[in-house]
């Protein structure tokens, strides 16, 4: 295949990776001004998210074998034009349709997505030479690390750019690129052929589609900082259970299948069942970078919504490290750089775990941010994509990556509901630390602060959803609510006590002002406090996702050279 040939292939690919990879970031920061705009509520619109995330994992394993078998290159260009009819029909649901019809466009979307990643992997491994391999999957790991980072951050651009009312945008925006792809295809022809003539395998691609939409909903829900009561919630042991009930069926059939969606024997295979290891261990990790903004909000004392811009830099890095990474692969070897790249996100994790959730130092930060990018590009995908390819087959290319990208995505699903349980433990102890650096009342009850009884709906949500910016003032609402509501007892106590022509009204009125004053006055340590007892729960969370590379690091010492590297 010609260099120029070649080089058309891998843009045209890497374009379809790129829409696939952002979409899934690009609506998180849409979700709350859709379900707004479709006047839905939070625990509705999270099915923009969960359908989709459903859908993906479950057509991963299915597109793979349909592209083993009639050609990468038609399959893939089959998801590019599901995955843009999709998009088109989530925009349309902006002005028509509604609820209904974005859920069905976010479920098309899904199935031309999960068949993107996957094969275009596999193609762009198999068209390249061995000593090239590298590079190009390289390419492939930056295109899809810098979409998957910048998506929140191009989703909030755009909302912020169009207005919330046309979040229709951020769908219509795949629809010309999808064009461009399919435009592109036309151009080449494909030296693929059939591979295979065997039929499909109907009764396991079934049987798996239950177990995988079991298993991560099941898991999604799985709140693991409440585990036994998480457990025994309906929206959790149900679908564990059907996994576990499906899971023998599923093995009998692909043992006795002529060509199983899922091959068992990669499970049996020692280097392939590391490298699936470690693309579970990565997907973990990866989900570490969801608390990143909060956290540089928290430690800069800078808006909420503002701290996403910081996940840039790690996708700047994160860019420029993938393409290094393939090269490095090429020279030496991929165990090298899943070396490099855990090692690098263990340093990054517990620098911001260990000294800049301590001292809140700036360049600190920016230093531990910029070594976790380095670490997700040289491991996020391209070692683990160059890996499994030198393992199996070339005819089961497509297969493979599928099952190492639904692997991935189960280690996604499972990772933030561990991670958040270190958040909402800081969350818990807020309150109380909050109350001891408060200013004493004067001239008042001393516990007119704790509370008396429930609390208006919003006043509640102001706290829960503070930040190290808004607290004094969501303090200060807190208080004069609780002035408010004791009014009536004050003026009563102290109006026998009062000279005459003297108002109780206006005493406590003077006594709620002074104390709002002597609030705005405790400014610093206030903020200060709830800086730091968050950032000690953020601590323990970098330190967990420091724990888990240093996991992967470890069976990365396990893997052994594959044949085309022995052969290099």
């Amino acid at each position: 295949m010609k260099n120029k040939s070649q080089n058309f292939i891998l843009i045209m690919f890497l374009l379809g990776i790129f829409i696939g990879a952002m979409d899934t970031g690009i609506v998180s920061p849409a979700r709350a001004v859709i379900g707004s705009g479709l006047g839905i509520d939070a625990s509705v619109s999270i099915w923009i998210i969960t359908i989709y995330t459903l859908a993906y994992a479950v057509i991963m394993p299915i597109s793979g074998k349909l592209s083993d078998k009639y050609g990468k290159k038609k399959i893939f260009i089959y998801s590019i034009i599901i995955f843009g009819i999709g998009s088109a029909l989530c925009g349309i649901s902006n002005f028509y349709g509604g609820f209904n019809l974005i859920l069905i466009g976010r479920l098309i979307q899904a199935v031309g997505g999960g068949g993107i990643m996957p094969i275009a992997t596999a193609y762009i491994g198999t068209s390249f030479p061995v000593e090239k391999r590298g590079t190009a999957l390289g390419m492939v790991g930056a295109t899809y690390g810098i979409a998957t980072t910048i998506g929140p951050t191009i989703g909030s651009a755009l909302l912020n750019f169009v207005g919330n009312e046309n979040w229709g945008t951020v769908f219509f925006i795949n629809v010309p690129i999808c064009i461009i792809v399919v435009l592109m295809s036309l151009k080449f022809k494909d030296d693929e052929v059939e591979l295979s003539s065997i039929k499909m395998d109907i009764k396991g691609s079934i049987v798996i589609s239950g177990m995988i939409l079991s298993l991560m909903y099941g898991l999604t829900n799985l709140k693991f900082h409440d585990f036994i009561n998480s457990i025994k919630s309906i929206e959790v042991y149900p679908y564990l259970i059907i996994f576990i009930v499906l899971l023998p069926i599923f093995l009998y059939i692909e043992k006795r299948a002529e060509s199983p969606v899922l091959n068992l024997n990669y499970f049996k295979d020692r280097n392939i069942a590391i490298t699936l290891l470690l693309s579970f261990i990565v997907g973990a990790g990866l989900m570490g970078i969801v608390f990143v903004p909060q956290f540089a909000e928290n430690v800069l004392r800078i808006k909420v919504g503002t701290g996403g811009y910081l996940v840039t830099l790690m996708a700047i890095f994160s860019g420029i490290a993938a393409p290094i990474g393939g090269k490095i692969i090429d020279k030496y070897s991929a165990k090298l750089i899943l070396l490099l790249g855990f090692g690098s996100t263990i340093l990054g994790t517990l620098t911001l775990g260990l000294c800049v959730s301590q001292n809140n130092n700036k360049v600190a930060l920016f230093i531990g941010l910029a070594l976790m990018g380095i670490g997700m590009g040289f491991t996020m995908g391209t070692p683990l994509n160059y890996l499994m390819q030198t393992y199996v087959d070339p005819s089961e290319a497509a297969t493979a990556q599928s099952t190492l990208s639904l692997i991935r995505s189960i280690g996604v699903a499972i990772s933030p509901n561990i991670l958040v349980n270190f958040v909402s433990e800081a969350g818990k102890e807020l309150p109380t630390k909050l109350m001891n650096v408060m200013p004493p009342v004067q001239g008042a009850p001393s516990n007119i602060m704790s509370g008396g009884g429930s609390l208006p709906a919003d006043t509640l949500a102001s706290l829960q959803s503070a930040d190290v910016t808004s607290i004094v003032d969501v303090l200060k609402k807190f208080a004069s609510t609780m002035f408010n509501k004791f009014s009536p007892m004050l003026e009563k106590s102290i109006g026998s006590k009062l000279p005459p022509h003297t108002s109780a009204s206006t005493v406590v009125n003077g006594i709620k002002d002074k104390y709002l004053t002597s609030v705005e006055a405790s400014r610093g340590t206030i903020e200060s406090t709830f800086q730091q007892t968050m950032n000690n729960g953020f601590a323990k969370l970098f330190i967990a996702a420091a724990i888990i590379a240093l996991i992967g690091f470890v069976f990365s010492i396990l893997i052994k050279k594959g044949k085309t590297e022995t052969a290099r």
